[in-house]
């Protein structure tokens, strides 16, 4: 399995396990065990673009600016994403987790769309020989 490969099935594992917390809801222990679960998910996938992804790509001539920019990109959404789980990780509000809940998801799903239709293809096409 190629490295792009383990990226898109880190989007597929982070996007299963937030729709279970979209499912089970901040009130419940399950709910709150699943956002820890989800925190971990998305911090080991941000770990290994930050360690295996961006350096590479700053090594490749046609790679480096693509490759700047998300990653320059990828520390706002960081942010907003880290705020998210640090505003749930002892409970909350069952209403604004759910509509926070859903801007993250929504922020991330777009973000890792675009990954996977620009960046991933151009990380496989010249860095990954």
């Amino acid at each position: 399995m190629s490295f792009t490969d383990t990226l898109r099935r880190d989007h597929e594992a982070i996007f299963k396990v937030l729709d279970e917390c979209q499912k089970l809801g901040i009130s419940s222990e399950d709910g709150k065990k699943k956002l820890i679960q989800a925190r971990a998910l998305v911090l080991a996938h941000l770990k290994r673009e930050d360690t295996q992804l961006y350096p590479v790509m700053q090594r490749h001539e046609e790679t480096r600016e693509l490759g700047a920019t998300y990653s320059a990109e990828m520390r706002d959404i960081t942010a907003d994403v880290n705020g998210f789980f640090d505003a749930y990780a002892n409970g909350g509000s069952g209403l604004d987790y759910a509509r926070h809940l859903g801007r993250t998801v929504s922020q991330l799903r777009q973000r890792m769309t675009r990954e996977e239709v620009r960046l991933y293809p151009a990380f496989a096409n010249y860095c990954e020989k």
